[in-house]
């Protein structure tokens, strides 16, 4: 002390666990695949049940200890779904060919068991105030991104945010209160998406060819971090930026930001996943004998059409698949363009 002093120092963002192991995974699968209208239509339809046990899950460490989680095998999970895929030729002639595929899968998982917890909370929520607050949780019979917390309905004449609550907690009138209690906490939502669907398409007209491919999840809820924390009038009485959206918010300034179903959106989507546009021609004599070339301009991420008030609901947040569905300052996918020249000699 006194003086200016670098100490370099080592602590363990999480506690060893000598007896971890492999995940272990079995799985049975069941399919049909059909080809009729003389190879102008064909596809598969599967149907899959996937069991996974000593599941590799960030536990909560027995306080105090030099860590907050370590890493165990803790439970075991169930995915089971079914997988449709269609390939068309509904047009194909000398000179014009129009192919055309569509992809379907729904997928439901859920927590089959976790051991000795009842529980297991995930999905941190960023943001101040938000310390210890977890979005997600780990719950036997329900699937892997499902959200947990308090439902939102609306604000009381002061502007307060209210919250459903149960007869029993304190500061609960007519089942409704403005600070919610633990046990006032119940399933918002799901990440997963209902379904999914891809549809594809390729035209060849001449010498020249068009494809595309939309992606599409429908159903999947979304957590809107970056609204919950830049939606809060309270940014304004701490000169930070905020959304032009809290303008319309009846809070007072003094208002602290506060995690609930408010803050849950439908995140279903369709995107423009691919646009390209080409032209095939010869170049007789020319470049070594080229045979063919094709020029070709590409587009990625072209539209995006969605409910969502973000950038972009599909998102992860956190490392591996146990936490889904959070969005906190997610940079948003880009568009990109290509062109591009291919020769065949």
């Amino acid at each position: 002390f006194g003086q200016a002093t670098v100490v370099t120092g080592v602590v363990p963002s999480s506690c060893a666990n000598p007896d971890l192991k492999w995940e272990q995974t079995g799985q049975w699968d069941g399919a049909v695949d059909f080809n009729a209208l003389g190879n102008r239509l064909s596809g598969t339809v599967e149907y899959y049940v996937k069991n996974t046990s000593d599941l590799l899950l960030d536990v909560p460490v027995t306080q105090p200890a030099t860590c907050a989680t370590r890493l165990e095998n803790v439970g075991k999970t169930r995915n089971q779904g079914l997988e449709v895929s269609l390939d068309l030729l509904p047009v194909a002639k000398r000179n014009f060919t129009w192919r055309a595929g569509i992809a379907f899968a729904a997928n439901r998982n859920k927590v089959i068991d976790l051991g000795p917890y009842q529980f297991i909370e995930t999905g941190n929520v960023s943001g101040p105030g938000q310390t210890n607050q977890s979005a997600e949780r780990r719950v036997p019979r329900q699937p892997i991104g499902t959200f947990w917390g308090p439902v939102f309905t609306g604000w009381n004449s002061a502007g307060e945010q209210q919250f459903q609550c149960k007869a029993t907690s304190t500061g609960c009138v007519n089942g409704q209160t403005t600070t919610p209690a633990a046990g006032d906490y119940q399933i918002l939502g799901n990440a997963n998406p209902t379904f999914t669907l891809g549809v594809s398409s390729q035209i060849n007209a001449g010498k020249f060819d068009i494809s595309f491919l939309v992606n599409s999840w429908v159903g999947n809820d979304v957590f809107n971090n970056t609204a919950l924390v830049y939606t809060t009038k309270s940014l304004a009485n701490q000169s930070k930026n905020f959304l032009v959206a809290a303008l319309d918010n009846p809070e007072p300034l003094l208002e602290p930001a506060k995690y609930s179903s408010r803050w849950l959106e439908d995140g279903s989507f369709a995107r423009l996943q691919n646009l390209t546009v080409g032209y095939t021609f010869h170049l007789p004599g020319v470049m070594g004998g080229a045979r063919t070339t094709r020029v070709y301009v590409s587009g990625d991420n072209l539209l995006l059409l969605t409910g969502y008030s973000g950038y972009d609901p599909e998102v992860y947040t956190d490392a591996g698949l146990a936490t889904r569905g959070l969005d906190y300052l997610a940079y948003p996918r880009p568009r990109t363009f290509t062109a591009g020249v291919h020769v065949a000699f």
